[in-house]
């Protein structure tokens, strides 16, 4: 019988990269692996009408998965989903479908859960049902960026549990994820023993590493529909950090110095900001409202290697836009870091004893 790990979490807090780590490195120990999303949302909206989830897309083709999209994601979720109700036992049906043919020739099938893993629990598809039917760890990740105070994070993990076991199921392990470095020695000396008395083994002490998630410069391009100025052979730069150029050269200059791999959003008329940010070598410069630049700020461009990109929206448009796309997982993206993600499965995260207690149970 086939091994499967539940991966499953609260929100943003790293499933996907986790997920594709963890695959990447038990198929590098010669195991045939296979990627399974049961319920996810509607990210993109392809010509054929259907929607996707780009998470399950990035994952397929980084892997070259044989299956098709719609079964490694069966059941793909916009806003309202109470209407599925009337549609139970086909769906239940659909999913157990696609987990077998999944599974087929499979060692072992990583899952990943929606967004929350009490989602569809009014049709008896949430997390811990549907680990049940499979017969799954169930691993449970935490951001501990979004947590505040961070020590919240012990009663998510106790609620979570709890809620596992209301349907038979066991919480595996946790994995604390992105910790931002002042909270690392609080983590390490209160919430992971904390996190151990209630019976729970922690599987993983990530630090915040914004690189892993963090898009391509060619992503926001291709996101935002945007014209490349200048730079086009510098698109696969990552974006770490959003800042807004709305104030004078002077006052700007000390906050864009401070800011790692940063995207620069500012008007394409403030030529002097937009010299002033250049010189700092952000990753990007977005200038708005279609306003082209001078001619000396794209040869500036040019000789300091940074790409200029042009948009028709507004400034607050332009970085809600931005933050939307901090959250999709593009397949370049995940090809340009992947040694960064199979060293962080391979110095922080438990991945052998996981992967040796899945093929001992």
């Amino acid at each position: 019988m086939v091994k499967s790990i539940y991966i499953t979490g609260i929100g943003c807090c790293g499933k996907t990269v986790i997920a594709y780590g963890l695959l990447r490195k038990f198929k590098n120990n010669g195991l045939r692996v296979s990627y399974f999303k049961p319920v996810s949302i509607a990210r993109r909206r392809l010509p054929s009408g259907k929607f996707i989830d780009t998470d399950v897309l990035a994952i397929k083709k980084s892997l070259n998965l044989k299956e098709s999209v719609e079964t490694i994601s069966p059941v793909v979720l916009s806003e309202r989903y109470l209407e599925l109700e009337s549609k139970a036992e086909q769906i239940k049906m659909k999913i157990e479908q696609s987990f077998q043919q999944i599974s087929n020739g499979s060692d072992v099938v990583i899952i990943e859960s929606y967004t929350y893993p009490e989602v569809l629990s009014t049709i008896g598809c949430s997390v811990p049902e549907l680990a049940r039917k499979f017969n799954s760890k169930v691993i449970f990740v935490v951001n501990c960026k979004t947590e505040d105070p961070i020590d919240m994070l012990v009663d998510r993990v106790s609620l979570y549990k709890c809620f596992l076991e209301k349907f038979g199921v066991q919480l595996h392990g946790v994995i604390l994820n992105a910790i931002p470095l002042p909270y690392i020695e609080r983590v390490k000396g209160f919430l992971a023993p904390s996190i151990k008395e209630l019976g729970v083994k922690i599987l993983g002490l990530v630090r915040e590493k914004p690189k892993l998630i963090a898009p391509t410069v060619r992503d926001i391009a291709e996101a935002l529909g945007a014209e490349v100025l200048e730079g086009e052979e510098y698109l696969d730069s990552f974006v770490e950090d959003i800042l807004i150029g709305a104030m004078s050269p002077e006052a700007a200059i000390r906050w864009f110095r401070r800011a790692t791999n940063a995207a620069i959003v500012t008007g394409g008329d403030r030529t002097d900001l937009i010299i002033q940010a250049i010189e700092t070598k952000p990753s990007v410069v977005i200038l708005t409202g279609s306003l082209y630049p001078a001619i000396g700020v794209l040869i500036r461009a040019k000789e300091a290697k940074v790409p200029i990109l042009l948009v028709p929206y507004d400034t607050y448009t332009t970085v809600e836009k931005l933050r939307e796309v901090q959250r999709i997982i593009t397949p370049e993206s995940l090809k340009l870091r992947e040694k960064e993600i199979v060293d962080v499965i391979e110095k922080d995260i438990a991945w052998k004893e996981i992967l040796d207690e899945i093929i001992e149970s």
